[in-house]
C-alpha cells in the first residue's frame, strides 16, 4: 500500500507543514508501507511568484520582498476562492492533481489546515474518487461541505486504524521514529533561513480564554521533550516556531533545560502571567528570541470578562523584563471584544503608547464570534443580541452578531482604522511578519 499525505494551497509558505511530518512520523512507526509526503502548496507558490524566489536568491532586501509576495498572494487568493464556487478548477488545478496521481497512490490523506484549502480540496478529491483513490480529510479547516465520499478522521489515531482495517500492514515492533522533514524541498519555502514549526503538546493548558477555540475542547497532554530534541537533532534545525497554543511556566522551564545545549534559536505563544517573568533570562539563554503573547487588551475588566486570567500591571512587567533580557516582544490585541466601551477602547491605546518602548510589533484584530467559543454557547452572558448566519457555497455558514451593550462592529473598525498610523508607529520590526510570524526569527 502508497499512502501520500498532501498539503494543498493556499496559504504563504514560510515553513514546511507540521501536521504532515508528524502524521508520516506517527503511520511510519507503526505500518511497514510507504509514505510520502507532498507539499504542494510551497511548489504551487514557488511556480506562480518565481520572480520572488529568484530576487530572494539575488539578494534584494528580505522583508521588502516579503511584504510585496504576500500582498501579491492576498490579490491572488479571492480569484481562486471564486473561481471554485462557480465551479472552474482553481490555477495549477491540473499540475497538482498530476503530482498526486503520478504517485501511484493507494490512498491520499490531505491535511487542511486553512479555509482557503478548502477550495482547491473540492475539486482534487472528485477527481482522485474517480480514480478509485481512498480520499481522507482531517484538520481543522471547515471541510463540513466536501465531497461525502472523503472520509473524515479527526486524529492519527483514527487514520493509523482505518489504514490497517483496509489492508495496511503493521509493523512486528513498533518504531522509535522522530519528524522527518526531509521530503519537502527547501528551496520551495519563502524564508531567509529555515525555520521548522514543532509542536510539544496538544490542545491548551489552560483553555478558558472565552473567545477561543483553537484547543477544541480536547484534553491537554504533552509530547515527549526527548522525541522533540531528537527531531531538532536529526533534521539539523536551528530555528524553530513552536506552535502550542500555550506553555505553562513549568513546561517551558523544563523544555528550555532540555534545549539549552542544542544552539537553536525560537518563537513561542505565550499568555503574559507573572510567573514568567523569573525564568525569562533562562529562556533567553536557551534560545528563546521572541514571543508572541496574548495581551488583547488594556483595560483590567476586559481581561477579566474574557477570562483571559491576566493582570495589566503584570503585563507591563512581563514585556519590560522580556526586552531587557534581549526578547522581541509580538503582542495580540482584541478590540471590540462585547461589551467594549470607547472609554475602554482608549484604555487600550493608551496601554500600547505607555509600553511603546517595550513593544515590537502589534497584531490588532476585532473580535469576531466563533461558533462553539464559551461566548457563542453563552450569548446573552456577554451581551450578544442576534447571531446572523450566512450560507456558503463550500464553507460552512459565515457567523455575525449584534451586541446589546457596548460598541458596535461598524464603529470598532473605524475605531481601528483611525488608530493603525499609531499602531504602526509603534512596531519596531516589518508590519509583514504579522502574516507570518516566525519570520522574526529572521530579522536582526
Amino acid at each position: 500500500m502508497k499512502i501520500v499525505l498532501v498539503n494543498l494551497p493556499c496559504h504563504i509558505p514560510t515553513v514546511m507543514p507540521y501536521s504532515l511530518t508528524m502524521m508520516k512520523c506517527v503511520l511510519s512507526s507503526n505500518l511497514d508501507e510507504e509514505i510520502v509526503c507532498l507539499d504542494l502548496n510551497s511548489k504551487f507558490h514557488y511556480l506562480e511568484f518565481k520572480e520572488y524566489y529568484e530576487r530572494k536568491n539575488r539578494g534584494e532586501n528580505f522583508f521588502d520582498l516579503l511584504e510585496e509576495f504576500v500582498n501579491k498572494t492576498r490579490e491572488l487568493y479571492p480569484s481562486i476562492s471564486k473561481n471554485a464556487i462557480l465551479g472552474k478548477t482553481p490555477l495549477h488545478h491540473d499540475k497538482i492533481l498530476k503530482d498526486i496521481i503520478s504517485q501511484n497512490p493507494d490512498v491520499v490523506a490531505f491535511s487542511l489546515t486553512y479555509n482557503s484549502q478548502i477550495f482547491f480540496a473540492n475539486g482534487i478529491i472528485e477527481e482522485l474518487e474517480k480514480n478509485n483513490i481512498k480520499v481522507i480529510i482531517g484538520g481543522p479547516a471547515d471541510n463540513s461541505k466536501l465531497s461525502i465520499k472523503a472520509k473524515r478522521l479527526n486524529n492519527y489515531e483514527l487514520f493509523l486504524d482505518f489504514l490497517i482495517k483496509n489492508g495496511a500492514k503493521k509493523r512486528k515492533e513498533i518504531l522509535d521514529a522522530v519528524l522527518d522533514f526531509s521530503d519537502y524541498v527547501p528551496k520551495h519555502y519563502f524564508t531567509k533561513d529555515l525555520i521548522y514549526p514543532l509542536r510539544t503538546a496538544h490542545s491548551c493548558p489552560y483553555k478558558l480564554c472565552t473567545f477561543c477555540t483553537h484547543h477544541g475542547n480536547k484534553k491537554y497532554s504533552t509530547i515527549s521533550l526527548e522525541f522533540i530534541k531528537k527531531s531538532i537533532v536529526k533534521n539539523k534545525i536551528k530555528k524553530i516556531c513552536f506552535i502550542d497554543d500555550a506553555f505553562t511556566s513549568i513546561r517551558l522551564e523544563e523544555m528550555s533545560r532540555a534545549l539549552k545545549d542544542l544552539n537553536i534559536e525560537f518563537w513561542c505563544q505565550l499568555r503574559p502571567t507573572i510567573d514568567f517573568v523569573s525564568i525569562l533570562p533562562q529562556l533567553y539563554n536557551s534560545g528563546l528570541r521572541s514571543v508572541a503573547w496574548g495581551v488583547e487588551s488594556g483595560n483590567q475588566r476586559i481581561l477579566d470578562f474574557m477570562k483571559k486570567g491576566t493582570k495589566v500591571m503584570d503585563v507591563v512587567k512581563v514585556l519590560e523584563t522580556a526586552k531587557t533580557v534581549g526578547i522581541k516582544n509580538q503582542i495580540y490585541i482584541m478590540f471590540g471584544f462585547p461589551t467594549e466601551t470607547i472609554e475602554e477602547f482608549n484604555e487600550t491605546i493608551n496601554f500600547l503608547e505607555d509600553n511603546n518602548e517595550n513593544i515590537d510589533l502589534i497584531s490588532a484584530a476585532v473580535f469576531g464570534l466563533q461558533k462553539e467559543s464559551r461566548i457563542y454557547n453563552d450569548p446573552k452572558k456577554y451581551e450578544i443580541g442576534t447571531i446572523i448566519t450566512k450560507k456558503r457555497t463550500l464553507l460552512g455558514d459565515k457567523i455575525g452578531f449584534s451586541v446589546n451593550e457596548g460598541i458596535n462592529k461598524e464603529k470598532i473598525m473605524k475605531l481601528k482604522r483611525k488608530n493603525m498610523h499609531l499602531i504602526h508607529s509603534i512596531n519596531k520590526v516589518p508590519k509583514v511578519i504579522n502574516s507570518c510570524k516566525e519570520q522574526i526569527l529572521n530579522y536582526s
